[in-house]
Parts: C-alpha cells; structure tokens; sequence
C-alpha cells in the first residue's frame, strides 16, 4: 500500500514538473510572440535597411537618418556611370504607415519560423518620397539622354568586304527608352536600391535584324554565288552603292546556262545613272552679283557628266573580277563641287556675264576681283551671245579669229586679236576689239558682235592674266 502511495507521488510530481516546464516553455513562447508583435522579426530588411529586432518607430528613424548619405549608382552602356544623391532630388522620409503595414503582415506567434526561412528583404514605395522637378532637372542632366553620346542601334546588314558579302553585325547602340529610364530610375529611388544596371534592366531601344538573321544569311549566300562585287560611288561627301540589291535582277543565263549580267540591263542602269548626276546642261539657281534676288540659269555644257561608256566597262570588269570599289564615276565632263540638283556646282571662282547690263565681273572666292563693260553678240537670229554654265576651253595670245566659210571658200571673218579666252567651242569667247569705239549701254542692239564678248583692250589682257582654263562662266540676260 505504502508503495503504491509513493509511485503515486512521483507521477503527480513529474506532471507537475512536465507541466510547469511546459507553462513556463508557453510562456515564454507566448512572450517573445508578443515581444514580435512590436518588433520585426528574424532576418527581416526594409527597403536595404536591416529591420530585426526594431520597432516601427526604430526602423523609421533608422531609414530617416540613412537618408542624408543616400546614393544611387546608375550604370550604363559605353562605360557610363552616374551617382545620384538625396540631396539631388529632395528625398525625403514620410511615416505614412508602410513600415506598420509590414510589421502587421507579420504573424508573431509563427515567429520561430522565421528562423528556418532566412532573409526575408521587403520592399516599400510610399515611405520615401522625391521632389518632382530636382528628379527631372537631375535625370535630364544624366550623360545618358546627351544626344550627342547616344547612338542609335543598327540593323545588321550585309556588306561587300574585300570580295565577299558578309553580314556585318549589328549595333546595339545607346539609346534609351526615355519614358521607361525614367518610370525605372523613380521606382528604384523609392525602394532606396543602391544602384540600376539600364543595360540588364532592358532600358535600351534594339535593333530590328540581328546577325543571326536566316533571310540575311541566305542574301549572303545567294549573292556571293552570283553577283560578288560592289562599287561605291563618291559625289563628296555623299555615296551611292551598286551592288547585289540591284544587280541580282540583271542576272540572265549565257549560252552555257552559266548566270551572266545582262548587257542591257547595265546600260539601261548606268543610263539613269547619268541622268541622275548629270548637271551640265540643267536648270540651276544663281545669284547675280549686281541683283537682289536669284535666277535660273539654264544650258551650257559646264557641269558634271558622267562618262557612261568608261562607266559600263568599269561595272563589267568588277563584276567579272569580283572585287569591291570605292570611287568617283567616270567622267567627260566635271564641276568645281557636288551640290543638291538645281543649285549652283560652279563654286566661288568664276566669270559672270550679264548680257541684258553689257557688263562682265569676275569673282574669286566669292570676292570680286575684276569687272569691265562689254560688247556681246547682236541680240537677233544666230548672233546673239549664247546664255547658260560654259567654261573658259582654250586660251591664246594672240591669234586670229575666223568666221565661218561661205560659198566662196573664204572665211566670213579674219580678224586678229591679242587676247583670246574660248567660252564654246562653236567660237563664242572673250577677246579684245579695238575697233568698238565704247563699250556698254546698247551699242550691242546695233554693232554687237557675231556672238563673242568684245572688251577694251586694257580689258581683256587684265582678264587673260588673271583667269585660267576651265574657270567657269556664266552667262545671263
């Protein structure tokens, strides 16, 4: 009996102690969950800042305080970098509830599970605010948005190199996505990150055609099969290609089945490609020196011309040789400069003729040099003075101008002059005339000439020494 009472005893004791343990274990348990429903638990970070074992309050000065050293590194392609700092854009802290928000979120009697999870990194956006304008003003100041470092991507392509087509790569370049660099920077600014990467976070515009493009590789194939040259012409500063873009459609079978280009094809190409550079002979505006407003002057065989012959023979030999030029065209006929159509290809150098003021100026770089009255051709049917861009073709001092030969076998004309500068080759040109009593006015409607310009001869020997052949002239009514 006296045993049982004694084992009795010692399970009543050990459930006293088991459940002692236990309510002392629950308590205990019960507190640290409440000491969790102020404080934030294990391993918890706020917006980069560490949160644990902080109160609200803690946590918010914390994040106030971290505020005025604040910095944000924003990284870029071509080795850009830019660091901006709070005080840049006006970032401030504002206690709006947020850091509460995540304190609640947290359940404190699970807080011993947050043991096995590890970190635990929260982000907020409304808890920190940026003044509008000092962000803009800050953003529009990145090296970034500089038009002048921003290049924009480029579609890969296929090119002639050497004598081959190859696909030349593309160019990412550097153009951003301003609205997105924007909405993105803001963003991070409120989370406090410590730094961006634009390029990993896809910020920049991409080309539409990469390398690995199949229809640019099978181009490439194709062209290097049938047509593997290129000529690129210079007009200055400008460029024209002719390659397997246009040439591809030339291609014809030969008597063997082999592809060949067609010959009239080529012509018909190169054909419209004089037509397109050609200015001799065209429409083209001119600023007299004496007037105000511009003319158009038109006609004259002064201007580029392209030799098509030279040219079509060139294209043959590059196509058969398969190799890559770069040049100018050929040709028979050339201008001071290369200028849009229609404008004036004559240069600052050069002699104008104003027919309707019996007058001629000579300017040299754009600067007037010489000028003198003038007698031209008689304004009727086939002695008047030929308008139009000329040139100066032949010079000679002196020599003996002839006119044409009539029926008798002499020539209309035999009349010596010490100064001769031809303007055509139909026999218009500048000399002296000793025989014009004066020059200028109208004497030209009554005693003008069989078409050239007569001048003193004081003159003309001050005009032959300072001109030169191929000086252009132009000439107007």
């Amino acid at each position: 009996m006296k045993h049982a009472k004694e084992k009795q005893f010692r399970y009543k004791t050990a459930l006293i102690i088991v459940g002692s343990f236990l309510a002392v274990l629950l308590l205990a348990y019960g507190g640290v969950a409440y000491y969790f429903s102020t404080h934030f638990g294990f391993y918890t970070s706020i917006n980069n800042e560490e949160c644990a074992y902080k109160t609200v309050a803690e946590v918010e000065q914390s994040i106030s305080d971290r505020l005025v050293d604040y910095s944000m590194t924003v990284e870029g392609r071509d080795s850009l970098s830019k660091t901006i700092v709070a005080e840049d854009i006006g970032l401030s802290y504002v206690s709006d509830g947020q850091v509460q928000a995540v304190l609640d979120s947290q359940n404190p009697l699970l807080w011993i599970t947050r043991l096995f999870k590890g970190s635990t990194e929260v982000s907020t956006k409304a808890s920190v605010v940026v003044d509008p304008d000092l962000l803009k003003k800050t953003i529009d100041r990145l090296d970034f948005f500089n038009k002048k470092k921003m290049r924009l991507p480029v579609d890969a392509y296929v090119e002639f190199v050497d004598s081959q087509y190859l696909v030349h790569p593309e160019d990412l370049g550097s153009t951003l996505d301003e609205k997105k660099t924007r909405d993105l920077i803001h963003e991070e600014l409120l989370t406090l990150a410590a730094g961006i990467d634009l390029d990993k976070a896809e910020c920049y515009t991409s080309p539409k055609v990469y390398s690995d493009n199949a229809e640019l590789l099978e181009q490439v194939a194709t062209f290097n099969e049938y047509v593997p040259f290129s000529i690129t012409y210079t007009f200055g500063e400008k460029v024209e290609v002719l390659d397997a873009f246009t040439t591809m459609d030339w291609l014809v079978p030969d008597e063997e089945d082999n592809m060949t280009m067609s010959d009239e094809l080529l012509r018909a190409w190169v054909r419209n490609f004089g037509i397109a550079h050609d200015t001799s002979q065209t429409k083209r505006s001119f600023k007299p020196y004496a007037a105000e407003e511009e003319i158009t002057v038109e006609g004259g065989t002064y201007g580029w011309e392209v030799d098509e012959n030279a040219e079509i023979e060139a294209i043959w030999k590059a196509f058969t040789n398969h190799t890559g030029e770069v040049r100018d065209p050929y040709y028979v006929a050339t201008a001071a400069e290369h200028v849009e159509p229609g404008k004036p290809d004559w240069g600052d150098t050069y002699i104008e003729l104003d027919i309707g003021n019996q007058h001629m100026y000579y300017l040299v770089d754009g600067e007037l040099v010489f000028e003198a009255d003038v007698v031209t051709g008689s304004p009727w049917v086939g002695r008047a003075t030929p308008t139009g861009a000329w040139s100066i073709l032949d010079m000679l001092s002196p020599t003996v101008l002839k006119g044409e030969i009539q029926a008798d076998g002499k020539p209309e004309y035999e009349t010596r002059v010490s100064y001769w500068m031809r303007m055509t080759w139909a026999g218009h040109g500048f000399h002296d005339a000793n025989w014009q009593p004066w020059f200028g006015g109208d004497r030209y409607t009554y005693a003008g000439s069989h078409g050239c310009i007569n001048m003193a001869y004081s003159d003309a020997k001050e005009l032959y020494e300072l001109v030169e052949v191929g000086t252009p002239v132009i000439s107007h009514r």
